[in-house]
């Protein structure tokens, strides 16, 4: 163990190793430092992936998985663990936002529709979880429901609309040669990272994922948090079905499913963002910054798999790997820290 150690200061800087000495192990600082190095070796021996046009390509795959993941991070953040109906939701809302625009709704009645749809998933699922309902078990039983209604309401058909279209400056448009998506990425990761530094709600959300009983004591119940939280992860999902759409001008129900996404299922990709930003999974710390970041580093890893030419098992795999490893060092990191106080 002492070699391993010894091994692993020599991947780090010292202003980190200084850290690690107050907050964590050097084991931890080890696993990190081989993570990054292998990280670091592939970037540099990949062909085509350090020029302007991957980088941007990059930001844009992970915007859509980014929303998703800020979103889940406020439930996490909360103490409710995570909402196994991302992708379900998203596809209750892919279904409402094609049929109000191939009815001819136009895209401001189609999307306040959809916000609606994604709205009411969120406080339904919010309320149980609330009344003490399981997050899994709830989000579980809430996904079978929104798929059912999506495939039901759709007959599990494709449900296209007309191009040119009002949504596609959302789904294909751009401003200063980025993707309005990436754009709306960056606006959300921003407002959202305010509203948990500097606002009351924010502070609420830490508090109770914290300490539940604290956050009871000082008069913050989690009903009114979950019910709010539950909703902000599924109007993100929302927000993301509507620029999915966009894209493509279609939907169809199994769009963010494991069949369509060559990475894998959408929730397990959100969960990934979540967990290897570093957000505690208990809640009480984290922040949608670190779940930016921890989408970005995916959307690097896959898109450093795709050039190497790599198909859609290894990537799924990838994925699930840096779930365990994220796992792995926050467990360690935790008794690190324990084992100083």
């Amino acid at each position: 163990m002492e070699a391993i150690m010894r091994l692993g200061r020599t991947f780090v800087p010292p202003w980190l190793e200084r850290w690690t000495e107050k907050h964590s192990s050097p084991l931890v600082v080890f696993l990190v430092a081989l993570f990054l190095a292998v990280f670091l070796y592939g970037i540099v021996t990949t062909d085509n992936f350090l020029n302007l046009f991957n980088l941007k390509t990059i930001i844009r795959d992970a915007a859509l998985v980014g929303i998703m993941g800020i979103g889940l991070t406020f439930v996490t953040l909360s103490g409710n663990f995570f909402l196994l109906s991302m992708k379900e939701t998203a596809a209750l809302c892919i279904i409402a936002f094609a049929m109000g625009m191939s009815n001819g709704w136009g895209f401001e009645l189609s999307l306040l529709a959809t916000m609606g749809v994604a709205v009411g998933a969120g406080v339904l699922q919010g309320l149980l979880i609330g009344l003490g309902g399981n997050p899994i078990v709830v989000t579980l039983g809430a996904a079978g429901v929104f798929i059912g209604i999506a495939s039901w309401w759709s007959d599990n058909l494709v449900v296209s609309f007309r191009r040119p279209n009002d949504a596609e400056w959302l789904g294909t448009g751009s401003f200063l040669g980025l993707p309005n998506i990436t754009i709306a990425f960056i606006l959300i990761a921003v407002l959202a990272e305010v509203v948990l530094r500097y606002t009351r709600f924010g502070r609420q959300v830490y508090l109770i994922g914290a300490n539940r009983a604290a956050g009871k004591a000082t008069g913050h119940e989690n009903l009114p948090m979950a019910i709010k939280v539950c909703t902000i992860a599924s109007v993100c999902s929302g927000f993301v079905a509507v620029a999915f759409a966009a894209q493509i001008s279609s939907a169809q129900a199994n769009y963010f499913s494991s069949e369509f996404g060559s990475s894998g299922d959408m929730t397990i990709l959100v969960i990934a963002t979540v967990m290897v930003g570093g957000n505690s999974i208990m809640g009480g710390y984290g922040s949608t910054l670190r779940t930016s970041l921890g989408a970005v580093f995916i959307a690097v890893i896959d898109n450093m798999m795709v050039l190497r030419g790599f198909n859609s098992g290894p990537r799924v795999l990838a994925v699930g790997l840096m779930i365990v490893f994220s796992i792995i060092v926050f467990s360690l990191a935790q008794k690190g820290s324990r084992a100083q106080e």
